[in-house]
């Protein structure tokens, strides 16, 4: 029975996956390798290409044959008896107006069209990562703080008792340092579900099963204020980024597809060559045909590719409207932050804990009272919290700016 169990310890603890920390850049590359969206996406690519494939073909039309065979009596005041007809006849449609080439460049540019999207795609996953990254990192960080308040109130309880049983500390003081431990560790909890809550959401953009142990490594701001200004960051025009370019490769592609709608009213010839054995004589001879445009001129072809490229240049514009839009917001909100992280200094808030442990240790020496003791502990907490959300807020600006610019700034 024992040998059972050990053996099965022993194959839990040899399949069990090994723990690694996770980076920022890692998860984005993780990411970009396995988001389920962004694999379907990229199969639309080999789509185009067969697209491009089909545009590619030397002529539009497979050629046609056509045959026949017929039998006929001869009358008798021709000699009488039977003979038999046949004939044989290959055509071959042609386009005359140059619409190949623009087919091949219509598809051409949706290929480009689409890698570019994708690329975009892959700007906008790289963001949200980064995104759901720095949530798990803040709540990482706020369960780490609250972990630190549940000691202290424990500590602060501890002592309290101590004193209520020498006499030194009323029983109210008990009731709400009791009070003060529930309410520290059920905000614990609550971290530690949103820490859970926020790691899961980063797993399934990385394309990954949910694994609660997945290690987590990084700061949100390792030194916010050593990070580019907003100022700076603006100057990386965001003319390279491949939604925009997408945009404009749209408005050309609609050019064409124009072009080619006009082509097309151009009607295509048809040649063909024939032959026919008539009564025993040999006919042979080529034949020309062509439709007249009288009815179907591509009037709806046209002005559905004349809609298609005013949108495209709507669009466009809305676009570059939208960019600068964000550009400013991102920009602002970066310098905001920015100047919050500097009303705090680090070896203040580093020395705060401290302070906080001096107050605790003249608390359990007499020399402060009980209420002076939670007052500063209150303060000391929300100054970390306070610092930890502004830290929160830097990044995220940072992570919005970099979306906007199609830039990076890690």
């Amino acid at each position: 029975m024992w040998n059972a169990w050990f053996l099965m310890a022993c194959f839990l603890t040899f399949t069990v996956p090994n723990v690694y920390p996770l980076t920022v850049d890692q998860a984005v590359n993780q990411a970009l390798q396995n988001n389920p969206d962004l694999l379907a996406r990229r199969l639309d690519v080999e789509v185009a290409q067969g697209q491009l494939e089909k545009a590619q073909i030397p002529l539009i039309a497979n050629p046609v044959m056509e045959s026949f065979v017929s039998g006929k009596d001869r009358p008798p005041q021709e000699g009488g008896g039977e003979y038999t007809n046949y004939g044989l006849k290959l055509s071959q449609e042609f386009e005359i107006a140059g619409q190949r080439g623009l087919r091949i460049s219509l598809s051409e540019k949706e290929l480009a069209r689409l890698v570019l999207e994708i690329q975009d795609q892959e700007r906008v996953l790289a963001f949200e990562v980064k995104e759901a990254f720095t949530r798990v990192l803040a709540a990482q960080g706020k369960k780490g703080l609250h972990g630190q308040v549940v000691r202290l109130q424990e500590d602060l309880l501890q002592f309290t008792r101590l004193k209520f049983q020498a006499g030194e500390a009323a029983a109210l003081e008990v009731n709400l340092a009791e009070v003060e431990l529930s309410k520290s560790k059920k905000d614990l909890l609550l971290a530690e579900r949103e820490g859970l809550e926020s790691l899961l959401g980063l797993q399934a953009l990385l394309g990954v099963p949910p694994d609660p142990s997945l290690n987590i490594e990084g700061d949100l701001l390792s030194d916010p204020l050593s990070f580019p200004r907003a100022g700076i960051l603006i100057k990386q025009t965001p003319a390279e980024r491949p939604d925009l370019k997408a945009a404009t490769l749209e408005m050309d592609k609609t050019k064409t597809a124009l072009e080619l709608a006009q082509r097309n009213a151009i009607p295509n010839i048809l040649l063909g060559g024939f032959y026919n054995r008539d009564e025993g004589r040999n006919d042979l001879g080529v034949s020309l045909s062509i439709s007249i445009p009288l009815f179907d001129r591509k009037q709806a072809e046209r002005r559905e590719a004349r809609v298609r490229a005013a949108q495209a240049r709507v669009t466009r514009a809305a676009l570059e409207r939208t960019i600068d839009r964000e550009l400013q917001e991102s920009a602002n909100a970066l310098t905001s932050s920015q100047k919050e992280l500097a009303l705090f200094k680090k070896e203040i808030l580093e020395k705060s804990l401290e302070n906080l442990a001096l107050l605790n240790l003249a608390y359990r020496e007499g020399k402060i009272g009980f209420f002076e003791v939670r007052v500063a502990q209150r303060e000391t907490v929300e100054t970390q919290f306070a610092y930890l959300e502004t830290l929160g807020r830097a990044r995220r600006a940072m992570n919005r700016l970099e979306r906007v610019t199609g830039g990076n700034s890690k």
